[in-house]
């Protein structure tokens, strides 16, 4: 697959991560999971932006405690290319950064936007469905979301309501809803209109700037540059806390979705997780387990752990925090987390 021109891609890599608690926060940022039990998840999205775009357009936006995380897993990118977020604003703020720092460079870039802490394989699927939408004489007129089909109910996600195909692989969003809940997902599953949205993005930068000022103009008049070109910090702190999702992709009317064939994969839980690794063949280290318990296992941990009647059950210590979780409840674990004043 060849570089596309003009093409620069951006890496979001700043959640907390507390659905896997007691590994979150800055400390155990999700992103540096290896869900093959090799490569990262940081590592597997710089290559997926490999596979678009050149090494010197990839940039990766992050907070400043985990900055020295990322250049230490990623020793190939260049310093100038790691953005640094004044404090942490959500997606939308971290997006919003990233579209100035490389409209300085290029005023007329297309951007791929990707998350740090998924799947989305193969990388054809994506080079391809991003190759299609630039192909289009109005490219320049829609945010791009890539849409995938959906294989559960998933309350979390984000839901696109695809409408009329304007192209091969390139549908009109008739809506667009983040994080409906279990039941209203359940019912989404049913329509075969509604999509998955990756978390990926493709856009003119131009039209996230126009975008941008009509449904989130706070966060357009903050983050102008200032002075020598640079953001003002104090600014970018005074920014209400929004996702991209629910601050700007619920409201905007110039959407288009990529449909894509890809295995997409959130992993946002130790269940997730925990299946992807026994996938590659690389499942955690086995408990001690005697009278009649079976399938327990120790993640990340040196300590020696035994269980004695029970099964199922996946075993984390971290310091003086120990999860102990039944198989299939991982949706919990981001409520411990509150609870234990990490979340």
């Amino acid at each position: 697959m060849a570089a596309m021109a003009d093409l620069y891609a951006l890496i979001l890599a700043g959640g907390a991560s507390s659905r896997f608690w007691p590994l979150c926060g800055d400390e155990h940022p999700k992103y540096l999971f290896k869900p093959d039990g090799e490569r990262s998840l940081l590592q597997l999205a710089y290559l997926r932006a490999l596979a678009c775009t050149d090494a010197d357009r990839i940039f990766i936006v992050t907070g400043a405690a985990q900055a020295r995380r990322i250049a230490q897993t990623l020793p190939e990118l260049p310093a100038a290319s790691l953005l640094v977020e004044p404090a942490r604003r959500d997606t939308a703020a971290a997006i919003a950064l990233g579209v100035r720092e490389i409209g300085r460079r290029d005023p007329s870039a297309h951007l791929l936007v990707l998350p740090s802490d998924q799947l989305l394989e193969p990388h054809q699927a994506l080079h391809q469905g991003i190759a299609a939408a630039r192909a289009r004489n109005d490219f320049e007129e829609f945010i791009h979301l890539f849409a995938v089909t959906p294989t559960r109910p998933e309350g979390g996600f984000g839901y696109i309501e695809a409408g009329e195909e304007v192209a091969p692989g390139l549908r009109t969003v008739l809506s667009f809803r983040e994080k409906p809940g279990e039941e209203a997902a359940r019912r989404l599953l049913e329509n075969r209109r509604y999509l998955w949205n990756a978390g990926c993005f493709l856009f003119d930068i131009r039209a996230f700037d126009r975008e941008l000022a009509r449904h989130l103009p706070s966060h357009s008049s903050r983050l102008r540059p200032v002075g020598d070109g640079m953001m003002d910090p104090a600014a970018y702190e005074q920014l209400e806390p929004i996702s991209l999702d629910f601050g700007l992709l619920e409201r905007c009317k110039a959407l288009r979705a990529i449909a894509l064939a890809a295995d997409f994969d959130d992993i946002g839980t130790w269940d997730a997780l925990l299946a992807r690794l026994e996938m590659a063949g690389k499942p955690p280290r086995a408990a001690l387990s005697v009278g009649g318990s079976r399938n327990n296992v120790v993640a990340e941990s040196g300590e020696l752990v035994g269980i004695v009647g029970d099964s199922d059950l996946l075993v984390v210590v971290s310091g003086k925090r120990v999860l102990v979780l039944k198989k299939g409840a991982g949706q919990g674990v981001k409520q411990i987390a509150r609870l234990a004043g990490d979340a």
